[in-house]
Parts: C-alpha cells; sequence; structure tokens
C-alpha cells in the first residue's frame, strides 16, 4: 500500500500544518526601516553573527542594548498591515549570548489598541525560532517592536560579564496563518469549534461540531487524521486510530 506524504509526517511525531504566510523582515531584502526603541544604540543590519541549523541566512538585525535600560528596548517597524482574520502567529529567530525573556508589542494603530507577547530564549550564544499568537483583539497590526532582552524592571541589567551580551540579533520575522503544533493522539482545547476528519491520502470524510473525535462518526475501524479549528481560527492536526 503506497504511504502518503501526510502520513510519513505522522510517523516521524511532528506535523507543521501548511499555512499562508507574509515576511515581515528578513534583514536583507524585506522589512529594513526598523527604528530604534527605548535606549538602544541603532539599528545594524551585519553579517549573521553563527550561521546554524536553525538560521542560515546572511544578514540578520542587530542593536546594542544599554546596561540598565534594557527592559522594553528594541527594535520598532511599522507602516504594517497584517489582518488577523489572516494571520494567526508571528515567529521570529532570536541570538543573543545570555537566555531570558523576549517581548513583541503589536499595535492597532486604527482601533488604538496594543498587545504584549512573551516567549522565553533558552539558547544563548545560538539562534532560536520563537513563535507568537497574535491576540484576538487585534484587528490588524500596522505596528511592531521587539524587545530582545525584556525585563520587568531596570533593576535587572544585562550581565556586562558575557562578552557582547549587550548585542541582541534578530531575523525571519515572519507573519503565518496558523500556529505550528505538536502530533499528539489526543487534542484538548475547550475552545475547539470544528472538527475535520480525513482519510489518510487526505481526502476530507466528515465535518463535525466542536471537539469531536473519530468515534462521533459511523467512519470503520482505521487510521484517520483530524484537524480541530479553535475559535481564533488556528488549526491543530493529530493522528487517530479508531479500535471498533
Amino acid at each position: 500500500m503506497k504511504i502518503s506524504f501526510l502520513l510519513s509526517f505522522l510517523l516521524v511525531g511532528t506535523l507543521t500544518v501548511i499555512s499562508q504566510t507574509q515576511v515581515i523582515s528578513d534583514g536583507e531584502t524585506t522589512g529594513l526601516n526598523w527604528w530604534t526603541a527605548g535606549s538602544a544604540g541603532g539599528i545594524d543590519y551585519w553579517d549573521n553573527p553563527s550561521k546554524d541549523d536553525v538560521n542560515q541566512t546572511d544578514k540578520a538585525i542587530t542593536v546594542w542594548i544599554n546596561n540598565g535600560d534594557s527592559d522594553f528596548t528594541g527594535g520598532g517597524i511599522s507602516d504594517l498591515n497584517i489582518s488577523t482574520s489572516t494571520y494567526k502567529s508571528i515567529s521570529v529567530l532570536i541570538y543573543k549570548k545570555i537566555n531570558g525573556t523576549v517581548r513583541l508589542e503589536l499595535q492597532d494603530s486604527e482601533n488604538s489598541v496594543t498587545e504584549f507577547v512573551t516567549q522565553e530564549y533558552t539558547s544563548a550564544g545560538n539562534w532560536q525560532k520563537l513563535e507568537f499568537q497574535i491576540p484576538a483583539s487585534l484587528e490588524k497590526i500596522t505596528t511592531l517592536l521587539v524587545a530582545p532582552h525584556f525585563v520587568d524592571t531596570n533593576a535587572s541589567p544585562i550581565d556586562t560579564g558575557i562578552d557582547d551580551a549587550n548585542r541582541m540579533w534578530w531575523d525571519e520575522l515572519v507573519a503565518s496563518s496558523t500556529i505550528t503544533t505538536s502530533i499528539a493522539d489526543d487534542v484538548v482545547n475547550t475552545d475547539i469549534v470544528s472538527t475535520q476528519i480525513y482519510s489518510l491520502n487526505g481526502h476530507l470524510l466528515e465535518v463535525l461540531k466542536d471537539n469531536a473525535s473519530v468515534y462521533d462518526t459511523s467512519l470503520p475501524k482505521g487510521i484517520y487524521i483530524l484537524k480541530k479549528i479553535d475559535s481564533l481560527g488556528a488549526a491543530t492536526v493529530s493522528k487517530s486510530v479508531k479500535t471498533h
């Protein structure tokens, strides 16, 4: 029996849902109009400090953050038009010499709404991809600010005992219509609004309301692909085995 492309992904154990993407900034040809936020020492576009499996591009965006003023310092980019009816998450590659919180400030200037989202950078000395879910309160994103080393107070300066600890980098800022998830046999989400059930060769078999399972159908025993859509439009895909 021919093993489908989708099933081969499932056997690995991780699946990224095919999605629509929009490159916001890549440090080379797109989105180069960053401006300094906070006390940063100016925005630069330099050679990638450490090419690795996560980031092989030649250039990246960098900023020097002054010690003692690191709470919201970084870069901002304006004149965006990222519709949240299409895009549900934003990913960015981060490189720095110290671990810590990274914050995005997302502004919808047309509706006077600002939201803050954070993720933890845990790969000091390496590139790490961080993904941020876009809050539902935003209709669109017109301005975005990156704080590569966010702390809650100016009383937490950067540890200057580490060489180049004040130099922060980011790259490949991308908006996506989906949120990357890992495969799990059981997907639990109280906000699921619909469940689509597919055969292994990709044929849509049934569409059910809410957080349904294969046992809510009359389908025969077998392995199926479940695509669950939540109230924000994000999709989670998993495999499910019906045994009786």
